[in-house]
């Protein structure tokens, strides 16, 4: 990916909100924002992930007047090589993990670009999915000015296989905090497809197994479409921020455990592990109705 000229906006900024069902007025209220410690409005934690809607050649965004992994009348509207076999099985690329480093936080006005370089690649055996290969990737995003303003590190892993797992908050004073301390909140429940397919047009990442039943099920081999990870990881920085702050994380990265399906209820929670220098580090753990642990990673914020 490559992107020449990302231009934040404000109406952006609303929908990727709305997408991850954050309603914190910091996110499309300027008046509001004033009054608030960062004193404009600024984007989301995960919000950079929505540079795909400017990167001409990213994959995973239908381009007009060319076929797209979607269904019609077949699967996919992509014709399958002879000798590929039918529907069903198969494995796929899968996103790992994500990973968010702030520099400073963004807002309306800033223009930025994103460069991406190679990381490093692995590969293990998975017990359930065969073989497991890794690749990651290291995104920079500059401003205006050439400010570098976030780093971003994601980690793909393609599969031999399907997995089949995978309010007004005050800022945080470090005299409250102890090792140990715990803030719990309930993302969303029974997960809507609607929901899932609002992130898709928020962050420009229409991959079919996220908002296309047939091709999932016949294609991809899964039992139904399920959310994006960036989606669950978007709703647990919702949380974050609850909890620290607006505009006070400094890091924010996860690994992406088991998959999220439609109907599923989602509680993520932050535990204090340490607070020293101005900054608190937390483990993050978000999970299922079942208790399934479907994402897992830490964050660190600026408290007082």
């Amino acid at each position: 990916m490559a992107v020449n000229k990302f231009p934040v906006e404000g109406s952006h900024i609303m929908m990727f909100a709305r997408s991850i069902a954050d309603d914190n007025q910091i996110y499309y209220d300027a008046d509001y924002a004033a009054t608030t410690e960062p004193g404009k409005v600024i984007a989301p934690p995960t919000f950079a992930q929505s540079s795909a809607q400017f990167d001409p050649d990213y994959f995973l965004r239908p381009k007009l007047d060319e076929d797209w992994f979607g269904s019609g009348k077949e699967a996919t509207g992509i014709k399958r090589e002879s000798g590929s076999g039918g529907g069903g099985g198969g494995g796929g690329g899968l996103h790992a993990e994500q990973h968010f480093e702030y520099h400073r936080h963004i807002g309306p006005g800033d223009v930025l670009t994103a460069e991406v370089k190679p990381g490093k690649t692995w590969e293990k055996e998975g017990k359930r999915s065969g073989k497991l290969v890794f690749s990651e990737t290291i995104t920079e995003y500059r401003d205006q000015n050439g400010e570098l303003v976030i780093t971003a590190r994601g980690v793909g892993v393609r599969t031999e296989r399907p997995v089949d797992q995978l309010g007004d908050i005050m800022a945080l004073a470090a005299k409250d905090l102890n090792v140990g301390d715990t803030y719990t909140e309930c993302l969303v429940e029974d997960l809507k497809r609607t929901q899932i397919v609002m992130y898709a047009g928020s962050s420009g990442d229409y991959n079919p197994v996220h908002t296309d039943e047939k091709f999932t099920k016949e294609i991809a081999g899964y039992p139904s479409v399920f959310a994006h990870g960036m989606l669950t990881m978007g709703m647990t920085g919702r949380m974050v921020t609850n909890y620290v702050g607006d505009g006070r994380i400094t890091k924010y990265g996860v690994r992406f455990t088991s998959q999220v399906w439609p109907g599923d209820t989602l509680n993520a929670t932050a535990t204090v592990d340490d607070v020293s220098d101005g900054i608190v580090t937390l483990s993050v753990e978000t999970t299922n109705q079942d208790g399934v642990v479907v994402l897992s990673g830490y964050a660190n914020a600026r408290v007082d």
